[in-house]
């Protein structure tokens, strides 16, 4: 099952925890994997912070962005192929609970191509 969460709110995290944004926490020990085909663009989030783009312009530019990566990438239809029904998973950045985040849009993506997956709690 498929769940995100913030990097703050550990008692949020289920089963295998993924990090995909950019950055790492500072002061935080690494308790995560990483998934750097659900990374946004460094170009993206430029405009996005700059006020550029809004939330519905990144969302649509973001999705684009994670179709081209699984379309082009094998590495990222394999581990995407990897994760199963049964197994819990978690999405993870900065973003607090109930703001505007790129991880709700990359578990909405995931499910999307794969809806077997099945969705836990998106915070």
């Amino acid at each position: 099952m498929l769940y995100t969460a913030s990097f703050y709110h550990p008692d949020h995290w289920e089963g295998t925890v993924y990090r995909i944004s950019r950055a790492h926490p500072r002061g935080q020990t690494t308790r995560w994997e990483v998934q750097p085909y659900l990374y946004p663009s460094r170009q993206l989030l430029t405009e996005y912070r700059d006020g550029g783009v809004d939330f519905a312009g990144l969302t649509e530019r973001y999705r684009e962005e994670l179709q081209t990566n699984y379309n082009w990438e094998a590495d990222f239809q394999d581990w995407l192929g990897s994760l199963k029904p049964d197994e819990d998973f978690t999405l993870l950045c900065f973003e607090p609970e109930g703001e505007p985040c790129h991880r709700r849009v990359a578990a909405a993506w995931l499910l999307e191509i794969k809806p077997e997956l099945g969705l836990g709690q998106m915070r």
